[in-house]
């Protein structure tokens, strides 16, 4: 009788296992959450974002950011943002060539296959300009994949970072 109750269980549990996906990257590529500017520059080369820089960065929402960005082989741009000198957001940026439905539509396709359904599909408007967003999101991490403004990023973000990050902007305000 034991033997059929745990087959019962597991017949439940397995398969929202399966539907729920991987877990979501810690990071970026051997960039995990937390790490310092120095040991990222152990990893890659990386030069230090100015917004005097004919880009500057893609978080314009962001108050006197510290980010640091790559180009990669395959003209992807890698912005890291840090926040009390940890890792906490990355974004990456796709070549503009690639703005078109169809490579959106591939890297959606790419993200269910390796996470399951996206927890939210929208579109927020966002200076008068529509981004689509597709949203994954464990207990770590957020990947938005986003289209619009004339690029297809992703957003990757520590969670746990990125609310005391809110929080402490809050008591700023507040004061």
């Amino acid at each position: 009788m034991p033997m059929r109750i745990l087959i019962i269980l597991l017949s439940l549990i397995l398969p929202s296992y399966a539907a729920a996906g991987a877990a979501l990257p810690g990071g970026y590529d051997r960039a995990g959450w937390g790490i310092t500017v120095a040991e990222l520059q152990k990893q890659v080369d990386i030069e230090r974002a100015e917004m005097t820089d004919g880009f500057g960065y893609a978080e314009h929402l962001e108050a006197d950011p510290d980010v640091y960005f790559r180009m990669t082989p395959n003209h992807e741009r890698v912005e890291y943002y840090f926040y009390q000198a940890r890792l906490y957001k990355v974004f990456i940026i796709y070549d503009r060539i690639y703005f078109h439905t169809r490579f959106y539509e591939d890297l959606v396709g790419e993200m269910k296959k390796n996470f399951g359904e996206p927890n939210e599909v929208y579109q927020e408007d966002f200076f008068g300009l529509p981004i689509q967003h597709t949203r994954w999101e464990d207990a770590d991490s957020i990947l938005d994949l986003r289209k619009g403004a004339g690029f297809i990023y992703q957003v990757r973000i520590d969670k746990a970072a990125n609310q005391n990050k809110a929080k402490a902007g809050t008591k700023k305000k507040s004061i």
